[in-house]
């Protein structure tokens, strides 16, 4: 499918149900957390917390959450169904999602990505994402990295 059939749009509260599902079939690796539909209500209703949806058509395929205080953000989640990676729509969903933390005033995107997430980290090294540390045993007995991308404002 062509990532510009992918349509992004803000999150609403009738999507946590689309959520919830979208979160359980992506992240299935021994050290995932599954994540209900309170807990992504929970997250949403933090300051500067804001969530993405991406969808081809009417079916949804991918999701970010992601939180922004001061001049940093936080990725929390990103993700896109099994049936559609490999596609450029996690690309498409990371670009819009950096585009929007940059115009809340983000200068830096921080994550932790699993340090045996070989796919994850290549996908957040391709996009531009630099390692800064590592925390200990954060994923049930796995390693987190911790990545950053710097967001420098665009001058027009």
């Amino acid at each position: 499918m062509n990532p510009g059939a992918l349509k992004i749009r803000p999150v609403e509260g009738f999507d946590l149900p689309v959520l919830a599902a979208l979160h359980a079939a992506c992240f299935s690796a021994p050290w995932d957390q599954p994540w209900s539909e309170r807990s992504f209500a929970d997250v949403l209703q933090m300051p500067g917390a804001g969530a993405r949806i991406a969808a081809l058509g009417s079916e949804p395929v991918g999701f970010a959450v992601a939180r922004v205080a001061a001049d940093e953000a936080e990725l929390l989640l990103i993700g896109v169904h099994p049936g559609h990676r490999r596609a450029g729509h996690g690309r498409v969903l990371l670009g819009h999602l950096v585009e929007a933390l940059r115009a809340a005033g983000a200068a830096r995107l921080f994550l932790e990505v699993a340090a045996g997430n070989e796919a994850a980290t290549a996908f957040y090294r391709a996009a531009g994402f630099e390692p800064v540390g590592r925390r200990a045993n954060y994923y049930a007995g796995q390693d987190a990295l911790v990545l950053m991308k710097a967001l420098p404002a665009v001058i027009a």
